[in-house]
């Protein structure tokens, strides 16, 4: 099977397994469980980011430029094992410490220290799947990537309707911490052809130079990959605490559901827009690329968004419940700011293609702040509508932002 057909089953497996989750915790937790499953997976990113120094992107990049040479893949290797154990020990450490305020800011009132322990427990399993999976990437091995990603998902679906029968929201939080660190045994029998590569490292071939490299980019990458879980848990524990659990679930609801439409066009724009982009030598080219997506995608995006806001009653009962209908309210914001996204991610795409690190961080700054400052203002404003108001503005202004940044190619064509 292609790659490209291969990625689209690991897509449509994901939403499977995603809408089953989604129906079950409606089912048996309701909105309040929605809520705080949300808080605890943005409590699991941030840890992983963390854990692994935010170098999953480096560990690609630098995977596939030594991969053909032992001499510099070892050091490489040494390095990012030294630095990953040191990393990740430190990480363990503050969350034991700490677990009561973790739980604290997680869970608010709710006990679930223990969860928290065994995050911690677990953590080094869930930093060596980050990076054998990274490494596979930067050797290419895609298809071996999307079959780890779609049991991936068939796992996390089955272990989550188990423990959730068995203990209730406990069981959930505990498939959400549980899936990545069993998801390691399937990644080392697919890297197992590559054992004694992975294991040509020693700690005497610590290179200082790759460390540089590597805290360059952990320092990007953490700046701003660990800035938007924190947002998004802020903005849900603000909902909860001045407006409730269940309007903070109403809220995680409708993002559930954008997320589950804006799926495929990321996998679209991951599979076709950013190769394609990496390639292009001019700014006509360029420009070419963005005004092609724009006239052959968007109208389809812009007919997927009606049609989902047509049916949006239908298809929040089926994906959650009745009890779940006070999220159709947000929905017209929420889309007017993921129509906004898609806009401007297609060009954001180009920061990739062509390392504008800078650009990339600044602006998501800017994304990240703004998201959570004007759901502050709005919430106490209009209430619970407040937070999509927000997020719609938020992405009009960023989609400004980046057009700015574009304007000679786009607008000038110079």
């Amino acid at each position: 099977m292609k790659v490209s057909s291969f990625n689209s089953l690991s897509v449509v497996v994901k939403m499977i397994a995603g809408l089953g989750v989604s129906k079950l915790t409606a089912l048996y937790l309701g909105p309040q469980g929605i809520a705080l499953l949300g808080n605890m997976r943005n409590g699991l990113e941030l840890f992983q980011k963390f854990s692994t120094g935010g170098l999953d992107n480096a560990v690609v990049k630098y995977s596939a430029e030594y991969k053909q040479d032992v001499k510099v893949f070892s050091p490489f290797l040494s390095t990012l094992i030294g630095v990953g154990f040191a990393v990740c020990v430190l990480t363990m450490g503050f969350i034991f410490m700490f677990s009561e305020s973790i739980n604290a800011l997680i869970f608010r009132t709710k006990d679930f220290v223990f969860v928290i322990k065994l995050l911690a427990f677990v953590l080094p399993l869930h930093v060596m799947n980050i990076y054998l999976m990274a490494i596979l990437k930067g050797f290419s091995e895609f298809n071996k990537v999307i079959k780890i990603n779609i049991a991936s998902h068939i796992l996390n679906l089955t272990l989550f309707a188990i423990l959730l029968y068995i203990q209730g929201l406990e069981g959930a939080l505990l498939a959400v911490v549980l899936v990545p660190s069993a998801m390691l045994f399937f990644t080392l029998y697919h890297v197992k052809i590559y054992s004694g590569k992975l294991m040509a490292f020693s700690f005497s071939q610590f290179s200082i130079p790759m460390l540089k490299n590597l805290g360059q980019f952990a320092f990007m990458t953490l700046i701003s990959s660990a800035t938007f879980p924190f947002v998004y848990l802020g903005i849900r524990n603000f909902l909860i605490d001045t407006i409730g659990e269940e309007e903070a679930g109403f809220w995680e609801s409708t993002q559930r559901i954008s997320n589950y439409y804006l799926l495929f066009v990321l996998s679209l724009l991951n599979l076709y827009i950013l190769p394609k982009l990496a390639e292009a030598q001019s700014r006509q080219q360029f420009r070419d690329i963005i005004f092609s997506f724009y006239k052959q995608i968007l109208p389809i995006f812009i007919l997927g968004l009606f049609i989902v806001y047509v049916l949006r009653d239908w298809i929040v009962r089926l994906i959650f419940s009745e009890e779940f209908i006070p999220a159709t309210d947000l929905f017209l914001w929420q889309m007017v700011g993921d129509f906004f996204r898609v806009l401007a991610l297609v060009m954001v795409y180009q920061f990739h293609a062509k390392k504008m690190m800078w650009h990339y961080i600044l602006t998501d700054l800017f994304l990240a702040l703004s998201l959570y400052f004007s759901a502050l203002y709005f919430i106490p404003k209009v209430g619970l509508e407040g937070v999509v108001i927000g997020h719609a503005l938020t992405y009009v202004a960023y989609f400004l932002i980046i057009l700015f940044l574009f304007r000679k190619p786009l607008i000038y064509n110079q």
